[in-house]
């Protein structure tokens, strides 16, 4: 059982025209223009030669007659790049680089098992030392490129 409220004289007197201006392409409604838009996108019309050539040339002509806003936009955004480039060069020559942190290097995992292995089983605890390893390097890295710590505190 639903609870259905009957429409309001406001929505009947907007479907009316909304109605309407389905009907009349002539008036002017932002609802029935954006309907008309999703239908002829479901559903396209093929147009003739001569209503393209002349929706073309009905468009060309009307954008000759307005002004340009393309230079000044250009001009705009020429300036905030020339205003980025010359901060970039007062950042980079105003500032001394700073020392590379000494970082750890993962190269082998020799160092990480001092036993011999046995010929079946153990792969998954040896995978998880390794994991384990790297992981601890990786953090010891950001930390160093941090400068939270030196790679010696450990």
């Amino acid at each position: 059982m639903t609870d259905e409220l009957e429409p309001t004289e406001e929505e009947i007197r907007e479907s009316q025209r909304l109605r309407e201006a389905l009907e009349d392409p002539s008036k002017d409604s932002p609802d029935a223009d954006l309907l008309r838009a999703v239908q002829s996108a479901a559903n396209p019309k093929t147009l003739d030669r001569v209503s393209l050539d002349a929706a073309v040339e009905s468009s060309l002509s009307r954008r000759g007659n307005k002004p340009r806003g393309g230079v000044v936009i250009r001009v705009v955004f020429g300036a905030g790049a020339l205003l980025a480039a010359a901060a970039a060069i007062v950042f980079m020559v105003g500032h001394e680089p700073s020392p590379a942190p000494e970082l750890a290097r993962a190269r082998s995992t020799q160092s990480l098992f001092k036993e011999r292995f046995e010929t079946q089983g153990g792969e998954s605890a040896r995978i998880d030392r390794i994991a384990m390893a790297r992981a601890a390097d990786l953090r010891d890295n950001h930390y160093a490129r941090w400068g939270v710590r030196d790679r010696g505190h450990r």
